[in-house]
């Protein structure tokens, strides 16, 4: 008999390509997922996975089945907030994009928030840039997320902090010679990449011909790469101080910028009673009235 939570095991490895992920995000045991697949293409006699040594990928019925799945969850999950009576009630995964580190985005703080105030909520955090963030809102794979820079018109969204911007470059690098912007343009450049708007505000000051390594949003990686002598880039400002304190880059001010982050949702989706919830709990979290 098709069962709701072979469903849910379904959709889940569909999503993470990985049975260990899938697990730790129903907080279960990959055994137990594994058997759910099973007894799902048991079920519909076929095979809804490839398996290989990079994980598990959907054959062409399994990419059929993800969408009536992921209807029939959706579905499911409707009626039981639309039945909740208050938001302690409501129940849900709400996929959450940020691109600063946990500390910066107080995720601790929310999660000890959401145990008390939403306990049916769940976060799967996706740490990214704001470009794929924005695309992602759109296209239903994030229900909501952290931006920098201005809120696009069909979404809807309230402004958290104030966000310092600097350049960091690596030990070995002639700060002396950099009198002024366009002194960084003849230089190696580690860009962020997926439509980032700190790409944008660089090639607004330096030109569009700035000499680009390599392209990734992910801050760790960036700062590792300064650190061996691959190229500048740009970091948050506490990023960067904490980094220069341990003598591993410098920090050249001659660009700094402030940019706003915000939390922001799509617009047509903003009822949905995760997401409204999920925005109540953003608005406690930073202190901003509702």
């Amino acid at each position: 008999m098709l069962e709701f939570y072979h469903l849910r095991s379904f959709v889940a490895v569909a999503q993470t390509g990985n049975l260990t992920h899938a697990a730790k995000r129903l907080y279960t045991t990959p055994p137990a997922i594994s058997a759910h697949i099973k007894a799902l293409e048991d079920e519909l006699f076929t095979p809804l996975f490839i398996r290989s040594s990079k994980g598990m990928s959907l054959t062409d019925k399994g990419q059929l089945l993800l969408k009536k799945a992921q209807t029939t969850l959706d579905s499911a999950l409707d009626l039981v907030n639309l039945a909740a009576n208050n938001q302690h009630e409501i129940i849900g995964t709400f996929q959450l994009g940020i691109n600063l580190t946990a500390k910066q985005m107080r995720l601790a703080e929310l999660v000890k928030n959401l145990q008390e105030n939403c306990p049916g909520i769940s976060l799967d955090i996706h740490h990214q840039s704001t470009g794929k963030t924005i695309n992602e809102i759109r296209e239903h794979q994030l229900d909501g997320g952290y931006i920098f820079g201005d809120i696009p018109d069909d979404f809807i969204g309230i402004a958290v902090m104030e966000q310092k911007i600097t350049t960091v470059a690596p030990l070995s690098f002639d700060c002396s010679k950099i009198l002024a912007q366009a002194d960084l343009g003849v230089h190696q450049w580690i860009m962020m990449g997926d439509y980032c708007p700190f790409d944008d505000l660089l090639k607004g000051k330096l030109g569009n011909n700035i000499s680009s390594v390599l392209k990734t949003s992910d801050d760790g990686t960036r700062l590792e790469l300064v650190k061996n002598d691959i190229g500048l880039s740009f970091l948050e400002i506490e990023e960067a101080l904490l980094a220069e304190k341990n003598k591993q880059i410098q920090i050249i001010s001659v660009l700094d910028f402030s940019t706003t982050l915000h939390f922001v949702i799509a617009n047509n989706r903003a009822n949905e009673p995760v997401i409204s919830a999920l925005m109540q709990e953003i608005r406690i979290l930073w202190h901003i009235e509702l």
